[in-house]
């Protein structure tokens, strides 16, 4: 039970106003805020919207595949148009999912954002598909958006084909790789699913300070970040491709550590403690969210640093006959070490033999990840999970 002890309201009260106020609204900053305007995706927005557009005809959109690097603005730019869409309609209905689990998992979650009274416990993927269709509504479009889809294919596609074959569904799916198409390999769902496709690009320095001040402006109070922060938020996001998702949570983290020393402004020191806080934090959630092929991949990696993609691939069989009874193909081992550099874990290094003698590659730690939180975080990760 808390108790205040000897501390008084009005002391209490006290406490709290000696807190410097930095923030004037700091949920403004989460990459879960969806605000009045995304700067540097007019274009992508109009695009969407063209598509979505249908359905104010009572058409239903095609199919529609978003791609982009991670912090591109791919999610917040679909909600965005939704929302838009759910102003001038009623006549839609929408259900967005994080695609991240098994086929069974991810349709229970499409039902339950649809109607919440719904439940599939105990019924079987068929069943489920069957009470799934028989309470869309066939008056109205239903828009179902995948986020992450890539994650949901390593399952398997039978729910992307049920979907995609479904009268007056439109699938709007999101993944960071490039490359998602080819994880479908039954052609009855390339020919079913079949998206337009809608590619992010990188944002660049000065975007990302037009994005950051933006937010900034919303989120803190006037004359609250000191004239460097907003410049130097934006140079370590452009460390990660333009990660405009890092450089939010850079900036939020900036204005906690600013509170939590009791500063009136938001300086670069604040920004440097930032980093590496949030440095570990992304390390930790990251390896947390890797399947056990793809940590004990990033250990080979660890252990063989500089080595070949074949040499890495066969230390981490070793790996995974011991610890799970099973070997993966170089293919499947080259996609998901593909995976680990799209997450910004490794780098391929390409060096020439010599004239005439072609070229090596070889897998390095990136240098933007500090190799002893990795370390940490994937002893601790697999610990738990062996």
């Amino acid at each position: 039970m808390f108790t205040s002890g000897n501390l008084g309201v009005g002391e209490l009260g006290s406490i709290f106003d000696e807190i410097p106020n930095i923030y004037k609204n700091r949920e403004i900053l989460s990459h879960k805020f969806v605000p009045e305007e995304l700067p540097h995706r007019e274009g992508e927005i109009r695009e969407l919207a063209s598509y979505l557009k249908h359905a104010l005809q009572n058409s239903t959109p095609p199919n529609i595949l978003v791609v982009g690097h991670t912090g591109t603005g791919k999610t917040v730019t679909v909600k965005k148009v939704l929302q838009e869409l759910s102003k001038v309609t009623d006549s839609v209905d929408i259900a967005y999912v994080v695609a991240s689990g098994t086929q069974f998992q991810i349709l229970s979650e499409i039902a339950a954002e649809l109607n919440p009274e719904i439940s599939f416990k105990g019924l079987s993927f068929k069943e489920s598909w069957n009470r799934f269709r028989n309470m869309l509504n066939k008056d109205k479009i239903t828009i179902v958006v995948l986020d992450e889809i890539d994650k949901m294919l390593s399952y398997g596609s039978d729910l992307l084909y049920f979907l995609s074959r479904e009268d007056r569904v439109c699938i709007i799916s999101i993944s960071n790789k490039i490359n998602v198409m080819n994880m479908i390999t039954d052609k009855r769902v390339l020919s079913s699913f079949n998206p337009v496709k809608i590619v992010f690009p990188k944002y660049n320095a000065s975007q990302l300070e037009d994005i950051l001040r933006y937010r900034a402006e919303r989120a803190f109070y006037e004359d609250v970040l000191d004239d460097d922060v907003i410049p130097l938020c934006a140079a370590l996001a452009m460390n990660r491709e333009g990660d405009a998702r890092y450089a939010l949570d850079l900036l939020m983290y900036a204005g906690d550590e600013a509170i939590r020393r009791m500063d009136s402004k938001v300086t670069v020191d604040h920004v440097k403690a930032a980093r590496k806080r949030l440095e570990e934090d992304f390390i930790r959630q990251s390896i947390q969210t890797l399947s056990l092929a793809q940590k004990l991949l990033l250990l080979s990696v660890l252990k063989r640093e500089g080595s070949s993609p074949r040499e890495i691939y066969s230390l981490c069989n070793e790996y995974l006959e011991k610890y799970n009874g099973s070997k993966l193909t170089h293919r499947r081992l080259s996609s998901l070490l593909g995976d680990l550099e799209l997450y910004g874990f490794v780098v391929y290094v390409r060096k020439g033999m010599g004239r005439g003698k072609g070229a090596r590659w070889s897998v390095y730690l990136n240098d933007t990840v500090d190799r002893q939180l990795i370390m940490e975080f994937l002893k601790e990760s697999l610990e738990r999970e062996l």
